[in-house]
């Protein structure tokens, strides 16, 4: 069971925005959510609550990805890679 990650135009324009090492390990990171048969159990990996109580965050040295899982599709939606003030 393979997830698919599909990025929104805001979190492509804060990837592209990031130094070229940050975005290695963010990359890496996401490839190893994709061969998870539950993405939401990777350490780094927490639901998020209030109002974003449908989306999750993993984190990534500073910086946060928020997602969301659209479970029939396989796919892990990224709304936003910001930096952890500026997440929430």
């Amino acid at each position: 069971m393979s997830w698919t990650v599909k990025l929104s135009s805001v979190s492509e324009m804060h990837f592209r925005k990031l130094d070229a090492n940050l975005r290695k390990r963010l990359l890496k990171d996401l490839r190893d959510l994709t061969e998870l048969e539950h993405p939401i159990k990777h350490s780094q990996v927490r639901a998020l609550t209030g109002d974003l109580k449908d989306y999750f965050r993993m984190r990534v040295g500073s910086y946060r990805v928020i997602f969301a899982l659209l479970h029939e599709e396989q796919i892990i939606a990224v709304v936003n890679i910001v930096p952890r003030g500026d997440a929430y």
